[in-house]
């Protein structure tokens, strides 16, 4: 049997060449070659190439914030019914004054609201997966900015694939990879390893910018955010979902 053979959910921290293929979604010719250049974290267990989900998920972090719009557009529309980023952070998953404070207390701000819709079937348990995630590497990617997630989706309890932004005006010290506090959120919450890959070009297409990390911070309401993701999607194509700029107090 080929032990690169995909037979279920890539769920598991130790991952195969064809495994990373697939979750990079790029060609295996091009993983190797990458290694072998030393852009990708690898390493030969009995002769064959190994990978560290958490190393990965922390390689291409930053990377999903400098690679060029076209190639997260493109990421983002290999599928067949791309979700809008103004559907998956909705007005109710907008937090506009986040609390600074530990990581166990802005994360638990940040799921409250999944908390409040049921999108997580065990709030709490999807709780301690973000914080045994953050204990391995911090997702704090920089630029004031952080991404949170769990390490293996497939094993979370996420019922539908969602995003929570979470703006911290003063901002917290989330351990970022630039020293510098962190004032703004894109919480990922989904149960699939590929729709993950996507959620995150979504929300790095958001936050590679500057203008739109600031435009963020200063916002004073909900419809003011709103108004900021459907801007995004329609600069990818992704039109706006109905009903999404109704107002919010």
């Amino acid at each position: 049997m080929d032990e690169n053979k995909i037979v279920g959910p890539l769920n598991t921290e130790i991952m195969t060449l064809r495994e990373i293929a697939q979750y990079l979604k790029l060609s295996e010719k091009t993983v190797l070659r990458m290694i072998r250049a030393g852009d990708l974290p690898a390493a030969k267990v009995a002769s064959r190439w190994r990978f560290m989900r958490p190393i990965i998920d922390k390689w291409l972090a930053p990377r999903m914030k400098a690679v060029s719009t076209m190639d997260l557009v493109g990421v983002i529309r290999t599928t067949e019914h791309p979700i809008p980023l103004s559907r998956l952070i909705t007005p109710e998953r907008i937090i506009l004054n986040l609390e600074p404070g530990t990581k166990e207390s802005v994360l638990s701000q940040l799921v409250e609201p999944l908390r409040r819709e049921g999108v997580v079937s065990d709030p709490d348990r999807f709780l301690r997966q973000l914080l045994e995630r953050e204990s391995i590497v911090p997702t704090a990617i920089g630029d004031g900015v952080a991404v949170p997630h769990v390490r293996a989706p497939e094993g979370s309890s996420a019922r539908e694939p969602c995003i929570v932004l979470g703006i911290c005006r003063t901002g917290t010290d989330f351990l970022a990879l630039d020293g510098l506090s962190t004032h703004v959120f894109g919480l990922i919450c989904t149960s699939s390893d590929d729709t993950h890959l996507r959620l995150m070009a979504k929300i790095s297409l958001l936050f590679r910018k500057p203008s739109a990390v600031n435009a963020l911070r200063q916002a004073k309401s909900k419809e003011q955010v709103m108004s900021l993701l459907i801007a995004t999607d329609n600069e990818i194509g992704l039109g706006t979902p109905i009903g999404a700029t109704r107002k919010q107090k």
